[in-house]
């Protein structure tokens, strides 16, 4: 199994996370010390997935490079 996840899993895993440790949305917000707007926000793709986010469901972001082969026009 890959370690490597896409957005849907992180999402995934971040909806999950808020069910499971924090009951609700507005639960979560409260304890990150953020909106529940804000929260609502991320979770419908409007904002980027800040660090504190995924740092509370065990997740780092890494970015990444592939080379692709160069195909001549």
């Amino acid at each position: 199994m890959s370690d490597r996840l896409d957005r849907l899993d992180v999402f995934r895993i971040l909806r999950e996370t808020i069910r499971g440790k924090y009951v609700n949305q507005r639960t979560f917000a409260e304890r990150m010390g953020c909106t529940p707007q804000y929260v609502s926000d991320v979770m419908n793709g409007r904002r980027e997935i800040p660090a504190a986010f995924l740092k509370a469901c065990g997740i780092r972001q890494i970015t990444y490079f592939e080379r692709v082969e160069v195909v001549d026009a």
